[in-house]
Parts: structure tokens; sequence; C-alpha cells
């Protein structure tokens, strides 16, 4: 099996969108603002500088930004869902988010004026979880389409917040769709994190909403600029927010983007090969232990950003993200330990593969002794029970 397939993005043009623009300095303070005011429910996470590895892979510097300790849901969604679940409150009360905080519509007053709602997601289970989180917080309820094959350990972790889970016999993009279908017919607000299907501006929100964690990111950096940023995607949301993030902040110097996808559902890879200017989909089952990525329809607020501004497409095996888990899971000495899931680890395993074992891919990207990586790890073990199966057993090994 093919461990990576890549392609320079000829795309590449650097025009500044509106798109772009939603991730401006001022925009993404008024977030990071908003998330703050949520008291203990919000918390900084760290950013691990893992520089005994950095050293053993010829790298100069490698940082990975380790969601699994994001509040009480392991994963950076809780940010977009949050963001997004409170405008969606403020939209229908009249206000603007900028002029309120968590507290106000978490309170009794709120609920009197909004009665009973039903936030209603498509997701393979962060975004999920953090829509019946936030729901939960603000005294609603929730409802969320999973896709076949969804795991117990993510199925219960909505539950635990109140929300009613429906696993569908087809895939994530199927979900987006029937979700999108039934709200019309029930009067449920739905929460996506694509704008392919349903209420672009909610999509917005969300994207809108992860951007505190390149916030953070930034701030832990300090005086430090990296050079290269690896991004997985699944729709593109989180990619294009952190893409958004970073060009706003340091312009000409902002570090060179790649997109990391698994083969079963590599969308913007396809997109990089066909070199048109349009976004491709993938259909079919996308079976890849990288659940949270197996997405096959571009949103279309992140094509605009990551086709103008991304440097290439990577296609990856689900070996590499099951070595990123191990890598990380078991550091050298001096280094932090970080818990990764399957779909947060693909670009420690991505770059481990290519210095070991590309080094035709490492000089076409500039990878060597100047670089200053720059990952995130989006989720935690979300699913223990595979997460214990790669790293103490060895699951998904190329041998």
């Amino acid at each position: 099996m093919e461990m990576i397939k890549y392609v320079p993005n000829k795309m590449k043009n650097s025009v500044y969108t509106k798109e772009t623009a939603l991730f401006s300095k001022e925009q993404v303070e008024k977030v990071y603002r908003f998330h703050k005011s949520m008291g203990d429910k919000y918390n900084k996470t760290p950013l691990a500088r893992l520089d005994a590895l950095a050293a053993s892979l010829g790298l100069g510097g490698l940082y990975v930004k380790d969601e699994s300790q994001r509040g009480n849901l392991k994963a950076f969604k809780l940010l977009g869902g949050a963001y997004a679940v409170a405008n969606s409150i403020c939209r229908k009360l009249g206000v603007s988010i900028d002029d309120v905080d968590f507290n106000y519509l978490k309170s009794d007053e709120v609920k009197r004026k909004l009665g009973d709602l039903t936030f209603a997601a498509a997701s393979d289970g962060n975004h999920g979880k953090s829509v019946a989180w936030a729901a939960h917080e603000f005294n609603q309820k929730s409802i969320v389409y999973m896709p076949k094959g969804t795991v117990r350990d993510r199925i219960e972790a909505i539950e635990r917040f109140g929300g009613t889970v429906v696993v569908s016999d087809d895939n994530y993009d199927w979900c987006v769709r029937e979700v999108n279908r039934l709200a019309a017919e029930k009067g449920w607000e739905v929460v996506l994190d694509t704008a392919s299907e349903g209420d672009p501006q909610v999509a917005t929100w969300v994207m809108q909403g992860y951007a505190t964690m390149g916030v953070e990111a930034i701030e832990q950096l300090g005086d430090v600029v990296p050079t290269h940023m690896f991004l997985q995607a699944g729709v593109g949301s989180m990619a294009a927010a952190m893409a958004g993030v970073f060009i706003n902040h340091y312009g000409d110097k902002c570090p060179k983007i790649y997109i990391m996808e698994p083969h079963q559902a590599a969308c913007y890879y396809d997109s990089g090969v066909a070199n048109d200017g349009s976004a491709r989909s993938v259909d079919g089952d996308m079976d890849s232990i990288m659940a949270g990525l197996a997405c096959g329809v571009p949103n279309p607020i992140s094509w605009e950003i990551i086709r103008n501004f991304a440097d290439g497409f990577f296609s990856c095996s689900d070996i590499l993200t099951a070595n990123g888990m191990r890598i990380l899971s078991n550091p050298l000495a001096g280094d932090p330990r970080v818990v990764a899931g399957e779909s947060g680890a693909v670009g420690t395993g991505l770059i481990d593969e290519i210095i070991k074992r590309r080094p035709d891919i490492a000089e076409k990207i500039g990878l060597d002794k100047t670089s200053r990586v720059i990952l995130f790890s989006t989720e935690g073990d979300t699913d223990t029970q595979n997460y214990r199966d790669i790293v103490w057993y060895g699951k998904y090994s190329r041998f």
C-alpha cells in the first residue's frame, strides 16, 4: 500500500478574499473574548514542544497543539460548537454575541424567551459532542445523526450531555443531507460544520469558533515563527480556520500550509490533482480509522481559503496516523507525552514518514534542519478501545 500521495497546489494565488477576512485579527479576538467568558468551562490547551523528536528528525522545531486537554470533551470541537450554538441563540434573541456573555445565554431569562429548542447536527463524533455539550449548557435539547460504524464511545459521549443519537446506515455526507431535510420538517436549529448543505452563516460561526485554537497557539509560540503547518481536513473547516488565523497574523511570513486527508476520503487531494479551481467530492463508505476526517464533500468556505493559500495536498494511509499515535504516546526523553486520537496524529506520522522514507518529498517541501513545524492534534482518545489496540498492541502497523 502506498503510504503517501502528494500533489503541490498549482492553484495557489495568495488572494485575500471575504472568506479569509472571516479570520481577521479583529474578528478572532471577538471569538476569543467570548470563549474566555465561559469561565472554568474554557481552558487554554498546551502547545507541546517536542525538541527531542525534532532533533531526531533533523528539524529545527516541532510543536503540537494538544487538544486532548480541551475541557472534558477531549477535542477542539468544543470551541466551534459553543460559539455556533451561542450565535444561533443570539440570532433568535435579536442581539449580538459581542454584547452578551456565556452566563447570560445560560440564564433563566433567556430560556423563558426562547422556550424549548432542539439543536441538530451531523457528526462523526467530536462535532456532535460539542453541539450536545453546548445545547446542554444553554438548557436546550440536541439530536445528532452519525454515520454507520460509529463506535460506542462516541455515541455515549453525546448521550452523556442529554443528546439523542441516530446512527445511520450511510456515510457522514448522507447524515448532513438528512439532518437538513428533517430540520425543515421538525423546526430544529441546524448546526453543521460545513456550508455544503444548510445555512452557511452557521457553518461560518463553527469555523470562527475554531479560531481560538489558532490564537492560543500563536500566543504560545511567542517569538517562534513556524515555517510549515500541516492541517488535517475532513470537510476542511478546521484546516481553513487555522490557515485563516495564521495568514492574517503572519502575513508574508505565514508558514507553508499543507493539507492532509485519509486515502479513503481525499477530496482536497483529488481537487489538487484536477487543478482546475473547483472542489472535487468523493463518495462511498470512506472506511478510515481517521473517522473525523472521513468526509467526502469539501466545505465551500474552506475551499476558497485552502485553494488560494495551501502549498500542497497529502493523501495518507491509516498506518501513518497509527504510527503518529504511537510516537506521541511514547515520547523521547525530555519531550511531553501527547494522547492523540486517530484524527489527531496524522501529521506526526506523515512527517516521520517523509523524513525517514521520502527524502524526495522532504526536499520538495523544504523540510530540513531550519524547519519549524506546527501540528494540531485535534482529539484525544475518543475511541478508547481502538486507541489501546493501536498504541498497546500495534494495530494498523506496516510490519
